[in-house]
């Protein structure tokens, strides 16, 4: 694939496969600028459920130009190598046990580190925050999922379908996003986007990540982390229940909140810069109070559970 639009000239791009205990390989993206320095920590991402990196290159190439990021395809993509489906878990403690393994293979055991990502992939991460393993020294969560509830309508038809059929009622879960779960008049782009997405997953290993995550909630060890999180929300998105985003982020003890306009802002350059203020601000020792006006100009921001 060519990266050349998520890098700076001189930047390099790795591709390759890493291994986890249950058999399963993950493929990482890794883009290294070209003047990467030790002081500065590795950003981790790991994008939502099945999602592209496609829909990622303006935000990654803020991010790109400044630290090394390690892309984290997690197994319900295509990209991962299962041994069998039937086999290996797809559950949310599995995802976060997966970047946990991930970060002991590449981060050193005094390195810096932070997790960044969306949707699944910020759920899992507040799933592995709450564990005792190593911490990030921050969390950037856009969209996180407080919980996987499957609309009836999906339930009965996706659930109990042979994966191999997949394909034939993809019109419908089509049909179904576009009306009900994303704005068709405002935000065709994340329509398209979506729809990609669903081109190209691998339905097997999509319905055995939707079976296991099916009634998922948040545990409650998310009312103790002690882990500074930025959260990223959007006022229009569907898909991400705003309401519940800002009920979560009353629940993190060090949690700040800004939310932009739409999805497609989520995922654009302005977002990316957004995460870069807050990285530098927080290595810097900038009060919270002072870091929030610089965070966003136009966006709504509030504090978690701070005044």
């Amino acid at each position: 694939m060519d990266y050349s639009q998520y890098i700076e000239i001189s930047s390099t791009v790795k591709e390759y496969m890493l291994g986890v205990s249950d058999g399963v390989s993950l493929r990482i993206i890794e883009f290294i600028p070209p003047d990467i320095s030790r002081e500065k920590p590795v950003i981790i991402f790991v994008a939502g459920w099945i999602s592209l990196i496609s829909g990622w290159k303006y935000l990654l190439k803020v991010l790109c130009a400044e630290y090394r990021i390690i892309y984290l395809e997690s197994r319900e993509k295509q990209s991962s190598k299962v041994p069998d489906v039937n086999k290996v878990s797809f559950s949310m403690q599995r995802l976060a046990l997966d970047i946990g393994e991930i970060v002991e293979q590449v981060i050193p055991p005094d390195g810096e580190f932070i997790l960044a990502g969306s949707s699944l992939g910020a759920t899992a991460i507040l799933e592995y925050c709450g564990s005792d393993r190593r911490k990030p020294s921050a969390a950037i969560l856009i969209g996180p999922n407080t919980e996987f509830r499957f609309p009836r309508l999906l339930a009965l038809i996706i659930l109990p379908l042979h994966p191999a059929l997949y394909f034939s009622i993809k019109p419908v879960v089509k049909w179904y996003l576009r009306n009900f779960r994303l704005d068709k008049k405002t935000s065709p782009e994340q329509i398209e986007k979506y729809e990609n997405t669903l081109d190209h997953a691998d339905p097997y290993k999509l319905k055995a990540n939707a079976l296991a995550l099916r009634n998922y909630a948040l545990p409650d060890s998310v009312n103790r982390l002690n882990v500074p999180c930025l959260i990223i929300g959007a006022t229009s998105d569907k898909l991400h229940d705003t309401g519940n985003i800002r009920q979560l982020v009353k629940t993190i003890p060090d949690a700040e909140y800004i939310e932009l306009a739409g999805n497609m802002e989520t995922h654009s350059k302005t977002a990316g810069q957004i995460i870069a203020k807050y990285i530098k601000s927080l290595r810097n020792g900038i009060d919270r109070q002072s870091r929030q006006t610089d965070l966003l100009s136009g966006g709504r921001s509030t504090h978690g559970n701070h005044p």
